[in-house]
C-alpha cells in the first residue's frame, strides 16, 4: 500500500486534492528541505515549484493578507482605544494567519495543527465579543464556559480523530453562528447605512471565499489540467486557496470591524464613524474611527 496517498476511514493519512501522487511528486517531497509530508491534506497547489523551502508558494504567501489585515485591526484599535475584546479577535486572526503560513510552507502535522486549531479558538474569541451588556449580565459566564469548553473539546477530539471532516464541521458552525449573530446585530441597528456597507462586504469576502474553496477541492483535477493548458500567468492566478486566504481574511477581518462599530452604538459613542482605506483602484477596507481618540 503507497501510504503516501493511501486514506481510511477510520484513520485518515493522506488526503490529497490531486488524487494519487507519482512517482515525481513523492520523489520532490522526500528531497525538500522539509521532506515526507505529514500533515492529512495536501491542497490542490502543486508542491515545491518555486522552492524546496516552500512546499504550497501561493498557499503560504496569501496568508501575508491575513496577518497584515490583523496587524492594521490591531493598530487601530489600540489608536482609538476599542475594548480589549477586540484586541483579541485581531491577535487571534493574526495568530490563525501565522499558522496556516507554517502548514502550507512545511505541510506537517505540526504545521497543520497551528492553522486549525487556531482556527477554532478564533471562533470562540469572536463569539466572546459580541454579546451585548444586556446577555452578559445575564449569560456572560455561560458564554465563556461554553466558548472554551466547546474549543477544548474540539480540540482533543481532533488531535485523537485526526479527521479533517470533522475540524471542517466544527468550525463551519461556529462560523455559521458568527454569521448569523452579525445579520442578527445588524436589524438590531439597522438606521446606519454604513453599518450595512461593512456586513455586506464582509459576507461577500468569506461566502465567496468559501465558494472557491469548495470548488478548488471538488474540481482539482480539472483545474490542474487548465493550470496545465494555459500556462503562466493564468495558472498561478487560478490557485484559488490562496484567494480562499485572501477572501476569509477580508471578510473576518470585516465581521470585527462590524462588531466594534455595533458596541460603539451601542456605548452610544457619538464621535466613532466608520472609515474607509483605499488598498487599491477598487478596494478598500473599513475601520472604527473616532474624532477624539
Amino acid at each position: 500500500r503507497d501510504t503516501h496517498h493511501q486514506m481510511t476511514t477510520s484513520h485518515p493519512k493522506l488526503w490529497r486534492a490531486g488524487g494519487p501522487a507519482t512517482h515525481g511528486d513523492i520523489h520532490t517531497e522526500l528531497t525538500s528541505f522539509w521532506g515526507k509530508i505529514t500533515a492529512t491534506i495536501d491542497w490542490c497547489e502543486r508542491n515545491y515549484v518555486f522552492s524546496s523551502y516552500i512546499a504550497e508558494f501561493w498557499n503560504t504567501i496569501s496568508n501575508f493578507a491575513i496577518i497584515a489585515l490583523a496587524w492594521y485591526g490591531l493598530v487601530q484599535a489600540r489608536k482609538y482605544r476599542l475594548e480589549m475584546r477586540f484586541v483579541m479577535c485581531y491577535l487571534s486572526l493574526m495568530i490563525v494567519g501565522i499558522g496556516s503560513t507554517i502548514f502550507h510552507c512545511t505541510l506537517s502535522y505540526a504545521g497543520q495543527m497551528l492553522d486549525e486549531l487556531p482556527m477554532i479558538w478564533a471562533v470562540s474569541v469572536f463569539l466572546y465579543a459580541m454579546p451585548t451588556d444586556a446577555f452578559r449580565e445575564k449569560y456572560g459566564t455561560t458564554v465563556i464556559v461554553v466558548c472554551v469548553l466547546y474549543s477544548a473539546i474540539v480540540t482533543v477530539m481532533y488531535v485523537q480523530n485526526k479527521d479533517a471532516n470533522f475540524h471542517e464541521v466544527c468550525y463551519g458552525i461556529g462560523a455559521t453562528t458568527i454569521i448569523l449573530r452579525c445579520i442578527y446585530m445588524y436589524r438590531e441597528n439597522s438606521g446606519m447605512p454604513q453599518l450595512a456597507q461593512v456586513l455586506k462586504f464582509a459576507l461577500a469576502c468569506y461566502l465567496g471565499a468559501f465558494v472557491l474553496w469548495c470548488f478548488e477541492n471538488t474540481f482539482c483535477t480539472l483545474i490542474r489540467q487548465f493550470r496545465d493548458t494555459v500556462g503562466w500567468p493564468v495558472d498561478h492566478l487560478t490557485e484559488l486557496h490562496a484567494w480562499w486566504h485572501v477572501g476569509v481574511g477580508l471578510g473576518s477581518y470585516s465581521f470585527i470591524v462590524f462588531m466594534s462599530m455595533c458596541r460603539q452604538i451601542e456605548l452610544r459613542e457619538s464621535q466613532a464613524r466608520i472609515r474607509w482605506k483605499t488598498l487599491a483602484p477598487g478596494i478598500a477596507i473599513a475601520y472604527v474611527y473616532k474624532s477624539a481618540p
